[in-house]
């Protein structure tokens, strides 16, 4: 029996099936501010019903902060270059997906209260930041693009 033809359609399949999935994700690079630089962070939200849901890839935080990290995000209306005055959306607790954890490179959880497919239409930015215990202080800002 000849299971080429098979591997094939079961191959090109998935590789559908996965494009199709990454179409109603939204990958966010994210740049540090001047109080973080060097680091780096990156951002992928996802569609969680009538909210998004926020995975942060952290690269870095300033030495001076609590440990474990804890962070706060926001979305504002604009971008990282003209934020609006206050959120557009405030997100819950970036929780450390690490936790306890020293490293380098962390990954934070948050849940945003506004759908995706929302966050997609308009101009919206991402600001994260260290949490009320250690300033609320800006650490990384990215813009959110669908396209």
């Amino acid at each position: 029996m000849n299971r080429t033809p098979l591997m094939a359609l079961v191959v090109v399949v998935g590789a559908i099936s996965a494009c199709a999935n990454r179409a109603e994700i939204v990958d966010v690079p994210l740049s540090a501010t001047p109080l973080n630089a060097q680091h780096i962070a990156r951002a992928t939200l996802s569609p969680a019903g009538d909210q998004t849901s926020i995975l942060l890839t952290v690269g870095g935080v300033p030495q001076d902060m609590a440990v474990p990290s804890r962070l706060d995000t926001a979305i504002y209306a604009g971008s990282c270059q003209q934020l609006g005055a206050s959120p557009a959306y405030e997100t819950h607790q970036a929780n450390n997906v690490d936790y306890p954890s020293m490293a380098a490179r962390t990954r934070h959880w948050a849940q945003a209260p506004v759908a995706l497919r929302e966050l997609a239409k308009g101009e919206y930015a991402l600001l994260v930041r260290t949490s009320p215990a250690d300033g609320s202080r800006p650490l990384f800002c990215g813009d959110i693009n669908a396209g």
